[in-house]
């Protein structure tokens, strides 16, 4: 028996150019992850990754669902330094 055990990060977004930010950050992990699964020998498969818009009035909330920690904590650390460098 195999137990699933998604891992939801929350991220709060300044304004409308902060979500596309977040699209393209979520695009470019995706593709990065790919690449280095298939450099690796593997199938190349992206990691499965999805998002929800989570209602909260006039802030803009995303969640972005992960199914195991690693990739989370690879993609938080991602979206860190690219709104950094923003």
């Amino acid at each position: 028996m195999v137990n699933v055990t998604d891992i939801v990060v929350k991220i709060e977004l300044d304004d409308p150019s902060s979500e596309t930010r977040l699209f393209q950050a979520i695009d470019q992990f995706a593709t990065s992850q790919s690449d280095r699964n298939e450099r690796a020998g593997g199938a190349g498969d992206a990691p499965a990754i999805m998002i929800k818009t989570v209602p909260d009035g006039d802030l803009r909330k995303k969640t972005v669902i992960f199914q195991n920690q690693e990739a989370a904590e690879e993609f938080l650390y991602f979206w860190r330094r690219l709104r950094q460098a923003s």
